[in-house]
């Protein structure tokens, strides 16, 4: 019974704290997509690809733990080019890393949305375009997050 009646005051507990940031003003979320935070640099999103910088080296595809990056061979262009797979990328960067060209690169956008799985695969030709957050196309507001002693964090108008 005491065990129950412990639950108990952990649900009420949970209850109002919901409750309590239901109706107070201060909240540490954002309006998504009206609003959008601002990445630290470093951030792993999407990956760009160059294709005037790359090799062909092929390191990508084969430094890739979840076998995410793949090389495109065509009629012309025996040594392939790589694409991605979404679907299974894990944003370890590992494949940008490595290019000894820097034809690979991160980009601060992770919000991409896809109708389809079979849309997540990438060929070199959709790749190599510079991938657009749907937050920053429809005119978001820029936020950054800001230390407050107060509260601990805040969102500031960029």
């Amino acid at each position: 019974m005491s065990r129950q009646l412990a639950s108990f005051k952990l649900h009420l507990r949970a209850v109002a704290t919901g409750l309590k940031y239901l109706f107070l003003p201060n909240r540490i979320t954002v309006y998504y997509p009206e609003e959008y935070i601002e990445l630290p640099e470093g951030y792993r999103g999407l990956i760009r690809y160059y294709p005037d910088r790359c090799i062909q080296c092929g390191l990508c595809a084969m430094i890739c733990p979840a076998s995410a990056m793949k090389m495109y061979r065509t009629k012309t262009d025996r040594k392939g080019r790589p694409g991605i797979n979404y679907q299974r990328c894990i944003f370890c960067g590992f494949c940008v890393d490595i290019c000894p060209q820097n034809a690979l690169e991160t980009t601060k956008v992770h919000d991409v949305a896809y109708k389809s799985l079979e849309e997540m695969i990438l060929p070199p030709e959709k790749f190599s375009q510079e991938p657009i957050s749907p937050a920053v196309a429809g005119g978001a507001r820029k936020l950054k997050p800001v230390f407050d002693e107060e509260r601990g964090l805040r969102h500031e108008r960029v």
